[in-house]
């Protein structure tokens, strides 16, 4: 089902951000310094793959990084609910949106069989293919965000402590629950293209790597939206209270690689 969502304004959002701390992060705390360095073209953040087109700044890979952090741990920590659900995944929105970023679609729909064969990871490269030859977005851009994608889980696969981050974090009892997302700057704007997939009704543990196991296996949900956000909202203030928010969260949850 498509949602419609409006943006919020500079001063609410702040509001919001600082609303959203998540267990055991302090009220305050010591100001942390912008890590110029920050190249890594892809990370793990909580159970989501998350890549970034190159001419991204720091501070816009870290705004993504810690807007998904804490959309994501807020719903499942704080808010309690199931992952893999579709209330998971409307309350993510929500959060997301609180957040400065804007969807321009966002559904939740059962996954069709594709036929045997068909793996997890190749599934859900299929669907961010498909839902972006939906948008509005044109020219390079649908070709290279589902590329990214694929890399970054490439890349992946050869990187030990990412992997078991993703692996820890991905299992579900009965099923696998995992995002996938391709960022890029365009027009002075910030391009998230973001499917969740997850799976439910397996008899046995979900073996690893899930992202090889057959699709058409077991029964799959999929949420699936292209969100934006206005660059010029990103500020080392905004990052800051994201940070307060997210506490400690933030070195247990994502871990950053190159593809």
């Amino acid at each position: 089902m498509e949602r419609r969502h409006r943006r919020i304004n500079s001063k609410k959002r702040r509001k919001l951000i600082a609303a959203y701390k998540l267990p055991g992060a302090p009220a305050r705390q010591a100001t942390a310094v912008l890590d110029s360095e920050d190249d890594c073209n892809a990370a793990v953040v909580n159970n989501g793959v998350i890549s970034f087109a190159e001419g991204l700044s720091a501070l816009n890979r870290e705004y993504v990084r810690k807007s998904y952090l804490l959309a994501s741990s807020y719903v499942s920590d704080v808010l309690k609910v199931q992952r893999g659900s579709e209330a998971w995944y409307e309350e993510f929105i929500k959060v997301m949106v609180s957040l400065g970023w804007l969807p321009l679609r966002s559904r939740f729909e059962r996954v069709s069989r594709a036929g045997k064969g068909l793996t997890v990871q190749l599934a859900a490269l299929n669907i961010i293919a498909s839902m972006l030859t939906s948008t509005a977005l044109s020219g390079p851009l649908l070709s290279a965000l589902p590329k990214l994608a694929a890399d970054a889980l490439d890349a992946l696969k050869r990187q030990p402590a990412s992997f078991e981050l993703f692996k820890r974090n991905c299992a579900v009892r009965e099923g696998g629950d995992f995002g996938l997302a391709s960022c890029a700057e365009t027009d002075g704007e910030l391009i998230m293209v973001l499917v969740t997939y997850s799976t439910h009704g397996v008899d046995k543990q979900v073996g690893l790597p899930f992202l090889e196991w057959d699709s058409s296996s077991f029964e799959a949900f999929s949420g699936q939206t292209c969100l934006v956000l206005n660059t010029s909202m990103v500020n080392e203030k905004t990052i800051q209270l994201m940070r307060e928010s997210a506490g400690d969260k933030v070195e247990m949850a994502i871990a950053k690689y190159r593809i």
